[in-house]
């Protein structure tokens, strides 16, 4: 049984989850309906519309404070926080929410792409970049999964199976989404596809800790 305080807590974060596929839906309509030029054929980093870029950037800030929230709540609402792969898989999170923070962060302080006099080496850290984040963000889901497998809690026991799935199709979806770039098949609008998609795992799992948050034996029925 956990008390009123962390069970608030446990809420607030789990909502940090749940806000995040909500807020990229609501930032891509306002983006195609009010940005001039903002087509499907436009990557969505960098997209230079001038004011909504910055939007974009804040947007991302956003997101990455909203993940680390979650994070907080795996933290507090894991069955059993002190396994090796929940911790791994915490912290992997806690990189990917990072690696988005500084996506929107870096573009806000002057740190864009026209600021570089050789191209070349920018395109080889944000393709660096967006390995580093979005692998630890697949670890996160297939990390998380396993260790949740032998929980028998009705809490989690369907959650495990969902998230090691999701991290295979994640895989899948990544692959797909370097193939239609390679292949300009529609790049700007899969690469929205995927950012959407992205956050798919992270409503689940804030869905998964509200539920937790306004049971009084999460991890005993």
């Amino acid at each position: 049984m956990i008390s009123i305080q962390k069970q608030n807590k446990l809420r607030f974060f789990a909502i940090c989850g749940i806000i995040p596929l909500f807020l990229v839906f609501l930032w891509l309509i306002i983006a195609a309906i009010l940005a001039p030029g903002y087509t499907g054929s436009i990557y969505i980093s960098p997209i230079n519309v001038g004011f909504y870029a910055t939007i974009q950037n804040f947007v991302f800030v956003v997101l990455g404070l909203l993940t680390i929230g979650l994070a907080f709540g795996l933290q507090m609402g894991l069955p059993s926080p002190k396994n090796r792969l929940l911790k791994i898989g915490v912290c992997s999170i806690v990189i990917f929410s990072f690696g988005i923070l500084f996506a929107g962060l870096l573009p806000l302080i002057g740190l864009s792409p026209e600021n570089y006099i050789v191209r070349v080496p920018y395109n080889l850290l944000s393709a660096i970049a967006f390995a580093v984040t979005f692998g630890t963000y697949i670890s996160a889901q297939l990390l998380i999964g396993k260790g949740l497998k032998n929980e028998n809690s009705i809490f989690w026991s369907k959650y495990s199976k969902y998230s090691f799935r999701s991290g295979f199709l994640f895989i899948i979806l990544v692959i797909l989404l370097i193939l239609t770039i390679l292949f300009d098949i529609y790049p700007g609008g899969s690469q929205r596809i995927f950012f959407m998609a992205s956050w798919v795992w992270i409503l689940i799992t804030g869905l998964k800790l509200y539920s937790i948050s306004t049971n009084r034996k999460p991890n005993n029925e």
